[in-house]
């Protein structure tokens, strides 16, 4: 009979359960179709009344995860998982996009003009092979140049190519953790990260943020993490330093020193995923640079130049070399050398740096009438950061909010993508600047959104300043 181990969970017990179940359908460990144990008899043997596990049962129902058949029993549900939002699809109906994160795509450099250099380039042909796991050393030496916008001096013998920043991720964790870790997340964070920490039997412990200047939201609390610590055994911490996705948040040197501090007094791994950095125009220290000996950096094109070509790369502490290049074997051999030849032409002869220059550019405009058009509410953002995160009056429902516009053909996020499962989402909702080319529907769907706005409740009556 399936029990669910939640002697070290915090917070309700019922979210413990369905989050006990959740990683163990995603570990493998229950199976489609498996039947769960009676409700009375779970209640028996975690000692605890029959209404709590009622509660988690309905909340594992809520997420899809298990369906009850009446006099049959609480069965594994089959897949019917709602395809993500983020996920692009072909010949989808036409919508004014601030969900997804496309950093102005319409502003990459020529693809066909990379394909045509590339053509011309002598021995070519070596690239249509097997190369090693860790990519070709021409290529991790772009690396090394990506990494420089990262403030980050990087060693090429401790860089590898992977297929972008998520391929990353995952290999990453699985170099430098062991299944049935903790790791301390963000309390908004990346949305992917959950479930690729749960795919590998990692389990995510949110951790809350400092307040910023303004009300907005800072870094992770430093003192916050060190208790996660002692309550969770977490091993380490997954940080975005630049530009948080979503609060936008940028980690000043005081904020990563403390990190640091804490990260050293408890041996914690640091993984840093940053792929807006290069946008910054004047990055601080990475952590790589801090604390060489313990962070694995991330870096990524799709976000800056070319989602399609899948390439990222990551630089892991000299002890971890071999299990990078390992995991990049054993998840997909190697990125394509192909796609990491063009990123390397583009980053050698300028064409990177000249999109980033053309994309601030275009940013800077595009932030300051969304924060016009969106006043009096606080948009916590900046002229050089590509998306902004929208604070809602507090009885405003932000999936309400995110359905209604997606009536009106306006696509943006909750902040319920953001959180952890089972977490009532926060009154905040994530709009990007760059994934809409036409500047005029631009303005038309902010305009729509203070708009659907008002309807649910009335405008604040002080204005904070924006972050």
């Amino acid at each position: 009979m399936w029990v669910p181990n939640i002697e070290v969970a915090s917070g309700p017990i019922y979210l413990a359960i369905a989050d006990a179940l959740e990683a163990d359908i995603l570990a493998g460990s229950l199976a489609q179709g498996d039947r769960l144990p009676p409700q009375r008899e779970l209640a028996y043997q975690l000692g605890i009344t029959l209404g709590t596990v009622t509660r988690a049962y309905a909340e594992a129902e809520r997420r899809r995860l298990v369906k009850g058949e009446t006099g049959r029993g609480t069965y594994v549900a089959p897949e019917s998982q709602k395809v993500s939002p983020l996920i692009p699809k072909e010949g989808e109906p036409e919508t004014c996009d601030l969900a997804r994160n496309f950093a102005y795509p319409f502003l990459n450099p020529s693809l066909s003009d990379g394909l045509v250099r590339m053509a011309k380039t002598v021995g070519i042909e070596r690239l249509n092979g097997f190369v090693p796991s860790e990519g070709l050393k021409a290529h991790r030496e772009t690396g090394v140049l990506v990494f420089k916008d990262y403030g980050l001096d990087a060693d090429p013998d401790r860089v590898a190519v992977t297929c972008g920043a998520q391929h990353g991720i995952q290999v990453t964790c699985q170099a430098l953790f062991l299944p049935g870790d903790a790791v301390a997340v963000d309390q908004f964070t990346y949305p992917s990260i959950f479930s690729s920490l749960a795919a590998q039997g990692l389990k995510a412990i949110p951790v809350p943020a400092l307040t910023g200047g303004g009300g907005g939201l800072g870094a992770m609390d430093p003192d916050a993490l060190a208790q996660a610590v002692r309550m969770h055994h977490v091993k380490g911490v997954f940080l975005m330093p630049n530009m948080q996705n979503p609060t936008t948040h940028t980690m000043s040197i005081d904020e990563r020193t403390r990190l640091v501090e804490v990260a050293r007094q408890f041996d914690l791994k640091v993984i840093e995923d940053d792929p807006y950095t290069p946008f910054l125009a004047d990055p601080l220290p990475a952590f790589g640079a801090l604390a060489p000996e313990r962070t694995a950096s991330i870096a990524s094109i799709s976000k800056v130049c070319s989602p399609g070509s899948r390439i990222g790369f990551v630089h892991v502490p000299a002890p971890f070399e071999d299990s990078i290049r390992n995991k990049i074997g054993e998840s997909t051999w190697m990125a394509s050398p192909i796609t990491a030849e063009l990123i390397s032409g583009w980053v050698r002869e300028g064409h990177l740096s000249k999109a980033l220059r053309v994309k601030r550019r275009a940013n800077s405009v595009r932030f300051d009438r969304a924060r016009k058009i969106l006043e009096p509410y606080f948009l916590q953002s900046g002229s050089h950061k590509v998306f902004g995160w929208l604070a809602l009056p507090e009885d405003v429902d932000p999936d309400a909010l995110q359905a209604a516009l997606s009536h009106q053909g306006i696509s943006v996020l909750s902040s319920r993508y953001f959180q952890a499962k089972g977490q009532k989402p926060a009154p905040y909702i994530r709009l990007t600047f760059g994934s809409e080319e036409n500047e005029d529907r631009f303005d038309w769907a902010l305009d729509r959104i203070k708009t659907t706005i008002s309807t649910f409740a009335e405008p604040p009556d002080l204005i904070r300043p924006v972050g």
